[in-house]
């Protein structure tokens, strides 16, 4: 599977973020739908996204394979810790080994300073939680809306079990 990873150039997010909603809408539909319509799960992702996306510690990662659009990862590294805030694959992308090479590509990106890495998961996303402990991070407090799970762990742990891939 011929697979590549690009920084999104922030500067061409209208036509980039409408395709990162429908794979984001296609998973959360199943995963951990809002009971809204589509409409307003969109209203309310640009409302968020636009202004995390222009902060400088965000960052987009777009994920093509062959020259499709397979998903992204949204992070933001503050200080010396890694915030892991979005990864979505097409459904068709899941269980090929993209998330493997993803983070393998990823720390070679990454600074070599990092301590921590941490993350939320919706607490009906048990899918992501799995990951998450997969990783190495451990579950702790919920998020001020009580809808998420917030993870923590040392950032060596994810290098270890990624660089040598």
């Amino acid at each position: 599977m011929d697979v590549r990873f690009n920084y999104a150039d922030k500067t061409r997010l209208e036509e980039i973020l409408p395709v990162c909603f429908e794979i984001l809408y296609e998973n959360m539909s199943v995963i951990a739908p809002t009971g809204d319509s589509y409409e307003e799960d969109l209203r309310m992702w640009y409302e968020n996204i636009y202004p995390l996306m222009e902060k400088a510690e965000r960052q987009l990662v777009l994920l093509y394979c062959q020259e499709e659009l397979a998903g992204y990862f949204q992070y933001s590294v503050l200080d010396d810790s890694l915030l892991m805030e979005e990864i979505q694959f097409r459904a068709k992308f899941h269980g090929t080994g993209l998330f493997r090479q993803l983070y393998t590509w990823l720390i070679k990106q990454l600074p070599k300073d990092l301590c921590c890495v941490a993350a939320y998961a919706h607490k009906n996303n048990q899918k992501s939680q799995s990951i998450l402990n997969y990783l190495g991070l451990a579950c702790g407090n919920e998020n001020k809306s009580g809808n998420s799970f917030y993870y923590k762990g040392s950032y060596r742990t994810l290098l270890e079990k990624y660089r040598t891939q």
